[in-house]
């Protein structure tokens, strides 16, 4: 069979960008400590301090913003990695007093898959969570309660997620959340020998084309 220079280096230019992506490991957020491992102070709002990492938090309460807290459990309870958790409370001391956020929303700056957290729904009740794409289309929706003030295992299975909305089931309820997990692609830099092979390879193109004319 007959080789075809214009296949073969093409063919060779889409294996270098294929080896340019590279799977990053996990993302943990623990919510003791910010995107750059510095220590997070017990009721603490949370907003962008884990910019570093590609995601940001916001607290919506009847869609104005207002603060979600890093904090201990509001029960008491012994959170998977301590000190903090993240409430949708306004004031995350004992108890929850104050407002409580209807919506809890997690932003990324990219798309992000293999999702889980580790949920205290503070009692029997269910918090909801919606999973989105960049379109806000909805990619899944879970519903789930702890059964009690204990933390319990929630894995997502949609991918391409760039926003996460856990919302409350009425108004006056608060829920906890700790370990938030999940991965992305990197687009890694190509190194200079990957570079000068993409030359060779565009240069052979040339010659051979010019030889077969």
């Amino acid at each position: 069979m007959k080789n075809h220079p214009i296949k073969n280096v093409l063919g060779s230019v889409a294996l270098l960008f294929a080896s340019s992506l590279t799977m990053a490991a996990p993302i943990v957020i623990n919510f003791d400590v910010d995107g750059l491992g510095s220590p997070i102070a017990p009721n603490t709002p949370i907003t962008d301090q884990y910019a570093s990492v590609g995601v940001t938090f916001l607290g919506l309460e009847d869609g104005a913003p207002v603060d979600i807290n890093a904090a201990p459990d509001p029960d008491g309870v012994t959170p998977p990695s301590g000190p903090n958790v993240l409430t949708n409370c306004a004031d995350a001391s004992l108890f929850c007093p104050g407002n409580r956020a209807d919506v809890v929303r997690i932003l990324f700056d990219m798309p992000v898959f293999d999702i889980s957290l580790q949920l205290d729904s503070l009692g029997g009740d269910s918090v909801t969570f919606n999973l989105y794409d960049a379109a806000d289309a909805l990619l899944e929706t879970l519903t789930i309660t702890s059964g009690s003030s204990v933390f319990v295992p929630v894995a997502f299975t949609a991918s391409d997620v760039r926003r996460i909305d856990g919302v409350q089931p009425n108004d006056g309820w608060a829920w906890a959340m700790d370990d938030l997990t999940f991965s992305r692609a990197e687009a890694s830099v190509p190194v200079p020998s990957t570079l000068l092979l993409f030359g060779l390879g565009l240069l052979g193109l040339g010659i051979r084309v010019r030889r077969t004319r």
